[in-house]
């Protein structure tokens, strides 16, 4: 799949709008503060799939649309999660994302904190001049959520034993929480009813439980070329993602859960010792098995998209789920 070309063809219809929110970003992130400007510029010079900011408009545009309040709801969600990439780049001691020099690789730790948090303060006003006690409540509960998501993958970094239950829990609050309340508010400021609100939150939810699959998927079988870093990268990092749930709960003559809680624990290890690892699990049917998992979300998805009428939005949120689970990141 071509990610680039395939996204420029479903947000062909919000172009327009998409670049309103990236210019109103850019200025909304400019800190007179010549370090923290520099910083900021650098965080931004390296731009995602904008996936985020296009479900708060798509889903806006299912009922009323009114641009001037999802904009600015648009740019608060998009500074929250460059926020918690800039956060996360520093509890995982990371160097580089997409390619490029984190911000906490190039001007350290503190920085970076503080950018994060530069950017966390930015959104109050934002979400301030949308005007909804809902988009209030949805918002501050959104980044506690996360923060909790985030804690719970530091509690349980390092187990073998980690159960789908937990992977589940810390999924939905650390990754489709935020996807979720997206689509959610676009519902919201589209005077959507309380019962297409929570549809959307749902699809949300579950579109973004299969994000997460699929990029833990993809970490065991994608490598540096494709994907921008090693596989096994997550296990290196002390992450015990859903494939190696599924492979650590089948018996296996060579020692490899052994072999996995040594290196959770921090046992010295190789290279080909990951790349082992790496292997085991895509020898089973742990890759297949995960898929089923992943597609099983977008299938609960596209069913609650689908209480919505046909229309042309609604088919581009629905090929947005078939984007999800065939992309490599």
């Amino acid at each position: 799949m071509n990610t680039t070309a395939t996204l420029s063809r479903l947000f062909a219809g919000i172009q327009s709008d998409l670049d309103q929110v990236d210019a109103l970003f850019q200025e909304r992130a400019t800190s007179g503060l010549t370090i923290l400007n520099t910083a900021s510029m650098h965080a931004l010079a390296s731009p995602g799939k904008r996936l985020r900011t296009a479900l708060t408009l798509l889903s806006g545009k299912l009922n009323t649309y009114r641009f001037e309040k999802l904009l600015l709801l648009s740019v608060a969600f998009e500074m929250v999660h460059l926020a918690t990439l800039i956060h996360d780049d520093i509890i995982d001691e990371a160097k580089t994302r997409r390619g490029n020099a984190t911000v906490n690789a190039l001007w350290g730790d503190k920085i970076g904190i503080l950018l994060g948090d530069y950017y966390l303060a930015k959104t109050a006003g934002l979400i301030a001049d949308v005007e909804d006690f809902r988009v209030d409540h949805l918002f501050s509960d959104t980044v506690a959520t996360v923060c909790e998501g985030t804690i719970l993958e530091l509690m349980t970094a390092g187990r073998a034993d980690l159960s789908e239950e937990t992977y589940f829990e810390k999924t939905q609050r650390k990754t489709a929480c935020l996807i979720a309340a997206c689509s959610k508010g676009g519902a919201i400021l589209s005077n959507a009813s309380d019962e297409e609100i929570e549809w959307m939150y749902s699809y949300g939810i579950n579109l973004g439980i299969a994000f997460q699959i699929i990029d833990d998927i993809l970490d065991y079988t994608e490598d540096q070329s494709t994907i921008g870093k090693p596989a096994g990268n997550d296990l290196r990092q002390g992450m015990v993602t859903l494939p190696l749930i599924y492979a650590l709960q089948k018996p296996s003559m060579n020692g490899h859960q052994q072999q996995v809680q040594a290196i959770l624990n921090g046992a010295d290890h190789s290279e080909k010792d990951i790349l082992s690892i790496v292997h085991w699990v895509n020898n089973g049917n742990n890759i297949e098995h995960s898929f089923a998992t992943a597609y099983a979300y977008a299938d609960k998805a596209r069913l609650d998209l689908y209480h919505f009428p046909a229309s042309p939005n609604r088919d581009i949120l629905d090929e947005l789920i078939d984007f999800v689970v065939q992309r490599k990141r």
